[in-house]
């Protein structure tokens, strides 16, 4: 009977980024883009198994195999896209190039920096443990919150733990960059990034969603980009998927490969690699069709409808009344946004800052007391009541 060769199955952003892990066979991986030579490896030569199917290679990086008995066949998989930061002078220059009105990202920074007292700060090369386990449990509260709010599941958070380890000995070993917004000195935004030569890659990022008027994503990202351009990072992969943010600012998209490579002096091997070939092209060929199809949108609607049902929900029906008339009887009790019991009043809060441009330190807040569920927000320019049913 026919026993197929079992491969070595290998995750090429694993090895390759969070691991720093020789990858077999290759001795080399070269960067088209740059030019430049950005792995070389002599432990490639040890080779224990006759197969290995290698998931997640961006095309845009080239291999070499030395042994002319060892075969690779590539097959296209998921798109990914990019930004050839090389081909833009600075942070300006790319804003210009890429959009009509760039001066709105200043008008996001500004609105945000007028209505909170932020700082950005950027962690690379250096990061204390004690600081580390703090911001990533901040960080992973943040991303479940997020989708939590999105009711849909995040493939992060099934690898949160192993995020966590890896993330402190590549910042301070100047492999990963953690970019973080702080608003009165709590972290507002996350964006890790693993870096690899003059590319980095934006690996997982998250915000508070009581922040989600203020486009923090993007000012987020021009944190990192300001930072990309000081070190001479010439090229920023997103990685996989396609959103409609990413394709405003992308220049090109490529294809994230599997490549099954395999030792042609073993028929059997050569067999069986054969048979894995043909199984993930029709496979990926299906992929295709059903997307042409938006087959694929309808699947993960309908996953985030089971996703949904297991949820409950606690949202209510919000009434907002501007320029507000309190009753002078009425006994108004003052609350503390920072307390942790009244924090589901903080996006209706940062809200009423953005649309009214004031700022947090002038802003009061107050519970009715003969009235259930209504509160009083009162700014400088502005009171709003808010009534909750």
């Amino acid at each position: 009977m026919f026993k197929k060769v079992k491969p070595e199955n290998i995750n090429f952003l694993n090895a390759f980024l969070e691991k720093r892990e020789a990858l077999p066979i290759y001795n080399s991986l070269t960067n088209t883009i740059s030019k430049k030579t950005t792995h070389k490896s002599t432990a490639a030569c040890t080779i224990p198994k006759n197969m290995y199917c290698i998931n997640d290679f961006p095309s845009y990086l080239k291999g070499d195999i030395p042994d002319n008995a060892w075969k690779v066949k590539t097959i296209n998989t998921y798109k990914g896209s990019l930004i050839l930061l090389k081909n833009y002078k600075n942070t300006n220059d790319y804003l210009k190039k890429k959009f009509k009105t760039p001066k709105r990202f200043r008008i996001y920074q500004n609105k945000l920096e007028t209505c909170f007292n932020i700082e950005y700060k950027t962690y690379y090369g250096n990061i204390s443990r004690e600081n580390h386990d703090y911001l990533f449990s901040v960080f992973q509260k943040m991303l479940e919150n997020r989708f939590l709010e999105k009711k849909i599941k995040n493939h992060d958070l099934s690898r949160w733990d192993t995020y966590h380890q890896i993330a402190y000995p590549l910042i301070n070993t100047k492999k990963a960059v953690l970019f973080v917004i702080y608003s009165d000195n709590k972290p507002i935004s996350f964006y890790l990034n693993l870096l690899k030569d003059e590319t980095i890659y934006g690996y997982v990022k998250s915000y508070d969603i009581d922040y989600s008027k203020f486009s923090i994503g993007f000012i987020n990202f021009i944190q990192q980009l300001r930072w990309c351009f000081d070190n001479n990072i010439e090229v920023y992969d997103l990685l996989k998927g396609s959103y409609p943010y990413k394709n405003k600012l992308i220049d090109n998209e490529f294809y994230y490969q599997k490549h099954v490579i395999y030792n042609s002096k073993s028929l059997i091997a050569a067999i069986s690699a054969n048979i894995i070939i043909a199984k993930t092209q029709v496979f990926y060929a299906i992929i295709n069709i059903l997307k042409k199809l938006n087959i694929d949108i309808w699947y993960h609607n309908f996953l985030s409808f089971l996703h949904k049902s297991k949820i409950k929900s606690d949202s209510q029906d919000i009434i907002v009344t501007n320029h507000s008339q309190i009753d002078s009887k009425e006994q108004l009790i003052k609350v503390d946004l920072n307390d942790e019991s009244q924090s589901f009043l903080k996006k209706i809060v940062y809200t009423f800052l953005y649309h009214n441009k004031e700022s947090l330190r002038t802003v009061e807040l107050f519970k009715l007391k003969n009235k259930t569920k209504t509160y009083l927000i009162k700014g400088k320019k502005q009171t709003q009541k808010i009534t909750f049913q």
